[in-house]
């Protein structure tokens, strides 16, 4: 799980130079990198072959996503997801040579302004992308506030929430997303409920742990600003549920 890869030491952040160790460490170690279909389809097949298969995340849709993950991603062949906020993307052209790398939390703050633009990818973007077979689009909500929705018990005001990011996935990219993570990772039974019905196939979450077969309660590694022998060393740990298992009692 990333959030960005930008030239600044700040958290959620890999820099460009370790991203790209990551990358060619995977190639190296003949790691297969999947999109949302092959991802799925493996969960939903258990007798399937999946070794040395890995599913790269990206959560928000921050455009040093474009700028700085999507040439590595190129470079090395390679594929990830990305769960966009719709409610910030926008439908201009921008250029990007004044683009200023940022802490995460500044970067929220002016993506919840006027000037969401600055910080965040745009239609055009997420479309060249995706055309490109880099990164697969998905749904991460509309408007980032399902967290507040759900501790206020809203949750008409999730479903819509929920249905509007549908609806400009389908309007912009041409898609039904079929993949949702929860913003911030804040979820019950109840919006699970409410995310089926609207025809989520698979959910993810921000929780640690290797995946068997769980479609609605995927497990993800949010990844550190360090190169190959940590992400190399983490695959090795979370591909195995057994050493999962006792990874996570050492850990604790």
């Amino acid at each position: 799980m990333y959030h960005h890869v930008m030239p600044v030491t700040s958290s959620l952040n890999i820099t460009p130079e370790l991203f790209e160790e990551q990358l060619s460490g995977l190639k190296t170690n003949g790691w297969k990198t999947l999109d949302s279909k092959e991802f799925l389809y493996f969960l939903q097949n258990p007798k399937e072959s999946r070794k040395k298969c890995v599913l790269l995340t990206f959560d928000d849709g921050f455009v040093d996503n474009y700028l700085y993950a999507y040439p590595i991603l190129k470079k090395y062949k390679m594929k990830a997801l990305l769960f966009i906020a719709t409610d910030f993307i926008t439908d201009l052209d921008i250029k990007r040579e004044n683009f200023i790398a940022m802490p995460h939390k500044q970067m929220w703050k002016i993506a919840f302004s006027e000037r969401n633009y600055e910080v965040m990818c745009t239609w055009n973007e997420l479309k060249e992308m995706e055309s490109e077979g880099v990164f697969d689009i998905q749904s991460h909500g509309h408007t980032h506030k399902i967290p507040d929705f759900i501790e206020k018990a809203n949750y008409a005001a999730v479903e819509n929430d929920l249905f509007l990011g549908q609806e400009f996935l389908m309007k912009y990219l041409n898609k039904q997303p079929l993949h949702l993570a929860w913003p911030k990772g804040v979820y019950n039974d109840k919006v699970m409920r409410i995310a089926v019905k609207l025809g989520f196939k698979a959910l993810y979450t921000t929780q640690r742990g290797a995946n068997v077969y769980d479609t609605f309660h995927i497990k993800r590694l949010a990844v550190k600003c360090k190169g190959r022998r940590w992400l190399n060393k983490k695959l090795m740990i979370y591909n195995s549920s057994l050493l999962t298992k006792i990874y996570s009692k050492i850990r604790f």
